[in-house]
């Protein structure tokens, strides 16, 4: 039994602490994801790094719905975030507290940068 509560206080902190290449604390980090998914689905048309983190938050709800009310008020900036970021085209910077000041376009050179984005932060949370 204390291996079993060990390990799910374990698994929470970390999927509330990743993904490790985003910036700041759970909040702006989940800002930070879902001004990315705004942009990826924006250029790409896909939503891949949400596939991959709501599987994370699903995990999270299924072995600790103790955890419950933390990871609905992170989803709530994610789903802020990414509202954000298909209507004004830019993504939540952690270091600023602030959404960018420059908006993000289709652009080739955008669309390298927030695809490396995306990976970055998909390889945080797998």
């Amino acid at each position: 039994m204390k291996n079993l509560i060990i390990t799910t206080l374990f698994l929470c902190m970390t999927i509330i602490s990743k993904p490790l290449y985003s910036q700041g604390n759970p909040e702006d980090q989940y800002r930070q994801m879902g001004g990315v998914v705004g942009l990826t689905e924006i250029c790409f048309g896909t939503k891949d790094l949400e596939t991959v983190l709501f599987q994370q938050v699903g995990n999270v709800f299924y072995t600790s719905p103790e955890m419950g009310r933390v990871m609905f008020e992170l989803l709530y900036v994610y789903f802020e975030s990414y509202e954000v970021a298909k209507s004004e085209k830019v993504i939540w910077n952690g270091t600023q507290q602030a959404y960018n000041t420059n908006t993000f376009d289709c652009s080739e050179e955008n669309k390298t940068l927030i695809k490396s984005f995306e990976q970055q932060l998909i390889a945080g949370l797998e």
